[in-house]
This record gives structure tokens, sequence and C-alpha cells, in this order.
């Protein structure tokens, strides 16, 4: 079992809210990624990736977040979130911040992986297949920043 797993999260026909998968996808086959570093795609159910996050060290987690100020841009958060709103309006509607929060108090063993969060702002989740034009054609740019990140925290890990 590798120390750090990545895990793409969204629903790929809900438009670029699928970003996670989309990258995970790409980053998986991608041959610089380092050898510390698995790759998996988490769907929509980050709870349902309880069991591939046990005797991780640290958990990095790819979603969209929206914002409608700068689609495509970055958002990288560390550990417990503190920046963001963990409330939903219900069960179906979980964040990634209140489903890390879930796990660490019903896995107990969870609390001590460390999480990191990078999410790439879109500003709308419409129905339908695929990526945006505007979020597409930052796909490179996106990829490339999500790996110099992995490359720094398995530097960092050592």
């Amino acid at each position: 079992m590798k120390p750090h797993l990545v895990v793409g999260l969204g629903n790929t026909l809900m438009g670029d809210e699928g970003i996670g998968c989309v990258l995970a996808g790409r980053l998986a086959a991608d041959p610089r990624l380092p050898d510390e570093v698995e790759v998996v795609e988490g769907g929509s159910d980050l709870l349902a990736c309880a069991g591939l996050m046990a005797g991780r060290r640290r958990v990095t987690l790819l979603d969209a977040i929206l914002d409608l100020s700068e689609p495509g841009r970055l958002h990288i958060f560390e550990d417990d979130f503190p920046e963001l709103e963990i409330t939903q309006s219900g069960a179906h509607a979980m964040s990634a911040a209140a489903a890390i929060r879930l796990l660490q108090i019903t896995e107990p063993h969870l609390r001590e992986v460390r999480f990191k969060l990078i999410a790439v702002a879109i500003d709308s989740a419409a129905a339908g297949p695929g990526l945006s034009p505007a979020i597409a054609a930052k796909v490179p740019f996106l990829l490339e920043r999500v790996r110099r990140e992995l490359v720094d925290a398995t530097g960092r890990d050592r």
C-alpha cells in the first residue's frame, strides 16, 4: 500500500462538477506521478472510500468548489479545512469537509491521516456529460499544479 492516496471526487454527468474525477483519471496515467502516490476515482461518495484511506499517511482530495469569481482557479485547504463551511442542506449534499469530519468520528484510525483538499473553482454544475470549454482548457494547467503539489507533499513526508 502506498502512503499517499489521491481521491478524485465528483459526478462526471454534472459537467464541471466532475473535474476531480477527470483530474484523477489523467493523473493515474501520468508516468511522472511519485511512486509513493496512488490515485483513484471516488465518484461522488467520499464516505465509500474510507477503506481505501486506512493505513495511509496522507490523503489528497480533488474536487470542485462553487466559486463564481474565477472558474478554474485552485483552492488548497489543509487538514481540518477551517475555511470551509461544513454545513449542508441535506444528507445528499454532504461537503468534502463534512464527510472527512464524519469519517474521523466513525473511523478513529483516520484521525491520524493528513488531509488536503485541492478544489477547482467552477461556476455551475449543470446536468450533462463533459467539462465546459472554459474548464477543459485549464485541465493541462490544473494537472501540472496538482502534480507539483503531490511532488512537494512526498518530499515533506520524508
